[in-house]
């Protein structure tokens, strides 16, 4: 693999991303992403895992440069599709998953937060979705996890961030540590859990996830669908340019 690497601590998986230099998503990773899930999956020796980056920033989302590829709904909804599955799988893995949050966690890395059984962050952290300043809809239906309803609609509307203290008021994320300690932190929340039979920590993630995640893939397919019908705009096409070029976008709703 490219993008990811694993390695095993006694029960412990710690997973690690890698993709310079702010972790941004293309279709690779998020293949990769689905692989590695099914690798710890697979490993009856790995109890529970964490989940953690390398680099300043945890994920800052997609990579942009993949959504000029955005040219008809039908390709943007099986482009959205394959996403969806990638970022489910991180929901399924069957052991308890410790998400290590480096810097800013936003669109694509917001929602693999969201996903994350337990959050860590460390001081420099910051989470949100951006999706509407590059023209796109998604990742709200995962914030709605982390936050209550009328922030949560604040945040996708604006596209504005919180800080991981921000985060951790609204129970969100755990504690937030110095950067230094960031991995020794997600690796004494493992600890804690390792003290419980592995076989019940697996089984209380299989009915949590029954209970409360059963319709998650649906609701992003709402979504998803609706970026599918703004790939064709103007205002898409401008959002995407701007980003890129690093300017003031100029927005005709049409």
């Amino acid at each position: 693999m490219d993008f990811f690497s694993f390695k095993k601590q006694g029960n412990i998986g710690i997973l690690t991303m890698s993709k310079p230099p702010v972790n941004a998503f293309n279709l690779q990773m998020y293949r990769e992403l689905q692989e590695s899930i099914e690798a710890i999956n697979s490993d009856d020796d790995i109890w529970v895992a964490i989940y953690r980056a390398e680099g300043k920033h945890f994920c800052t989302g997609n990579d942009v440069k993949d959504f000029k590829n955005f040219t008809t709904p039908e390709g943007t909804d099986a482009y959205a599709t394959k996403v969806s599955l990638s970022i489910a799988s991180v929901g399924t893995c069957r052991v308890p998953l410790i998400g290590a949050i480096n810097g800013y966690a936003l669109g694509t890395g917001l929602a693999l937060a969201s996903l994350c059984d337990v959050l860590v962050a460390d001081n420099n952290a910051k989470f949100g979705i951006p999706e509407s300043r590059v023209g796109i809809v998604g990742a709200a239906c995962f914030i709605r996890r982390m936050v209550p309803e009328k922030l949560h609609r604040y945040m996708s509307f604006s596209g504005d961030m919180m800080t991981g203290e921000e985060m951790k008021a609204f129970g969100a994320v755990l504690k937030v540590v110095p950067p230094d300690q960031l991995l020794g932190e997600a690796i004494k929340v493992a600890e804690r859990f390792l003290m419980n039979p592995p076989l019940v920590l697996r089984a209380f993630k299989e009915a949590m996830n029954i209970n409360e995640n059963a319709s998650l893939v649906e609701k992003y397919g709402v979504e998803k669908s609706y970026t599918a019908r703004l790939c064709v705009t103007e205002d898409f096409k401008e959002a995407v340019g701007s980003f890129l070029e690093k300017r003031k976008p100029v927005f005709k709703a049409r």
